[in-house]
């Protein structure tokens, strides 16, 4: 088995023992040689005190296929990756939904960056949204995830801080996440600093900010 199908397997069981995912089958067959194709990781969270409208329970779903490459700089191609949150309430089911788009043409009415965060697209397309507006921007930019971070994004964004916190303490969900950002988020990132520093960011003293305030999810 090789390291990434060893991290799966540790992080599919982490999932389970935390109660968190109660099947990580489409986890566990989802990998394969290079290839990730993983269809509705379901994950159960608690409802946000804020959520609107008032839902009795959210689940979160993943899905998220690419094809691994041989570019250092972006290893990734043919990507799609979606976030959609189902809830309930007493007339019927709600939805939200994410999704992070890999666009590298230069034929698009608006700016694109490569790799960005938008709420919303087909999955709520044909839904009553009563009051709210809902349009195809802002498109954050935002590094590209493979499966480990993006199973990283939505702990991190959806299980409360003290939970998240023990899975983020764990060895093997460490190595795994690590990794992961070492390959997807190390490339991204040095590409924005060489847009100033070139390669003397080394240099480069802060002295009340650190990569953490801005990425809480980096791990040393």
């Amino acid at each position: 088995m090789s390291n990434y199908a060893t991290y799966i397997q540790n992080i599919a069981n982490i999932l389970k023992n935390k109660k968190i995912c109660s099947d990580t089958s489409p986890l566990i067959g989802g990998y394969r040689r290079g290839e990730c194709n993983i269809a509705k990781l379901k994950f159960k969270i608690d409802t946000p005190r804020n959520a609107k409208p008032s839902v009795s329970f959210l689940d979160v779903f993943l899905d998220i296929s690419y094809k691994e490459t041989n570019n250092a700089d972006i290893p990734i191609s043919q990507y799609c990756f979606r976030i959609t949150i189902e809830g309930q309430k007493e007339t019927g089911k709600v939805k939200s939904a994410w999704h992070l788009d890999y666009d590298d043409s230069d034929g698009q009415d608006y700016i694109h960056p490569h790799f960005h965060l938008t709420w919303g697209g087909n999955t709520i397309k044909n839904m009553d949204l009563g009051d709210i507006l809902l349009l195809p921007t802002p498109r954050i930019s935002y590094p590209p995830m493979d499966i480990v971070l993006g199973i990283d994004f939505v702990l991190s964004n959806f299980v409360k801080s003290d939970i998240y916190r023990q899975i983020q303490n764990d060895s093997q969900y460490k190595a795994a996440v690590k990794s992961a950002q070492e390959k997807y988020w190390k490339p991204y990132m040095l590409s924005l600093a060489h847009h100033w520093c070139n390669n003397s960011c080394y240099q480069s003293k802060f002295q009340t900010i650190s990569a953490k305030h801005f990425h809480p999810t980096l791990v040393d």
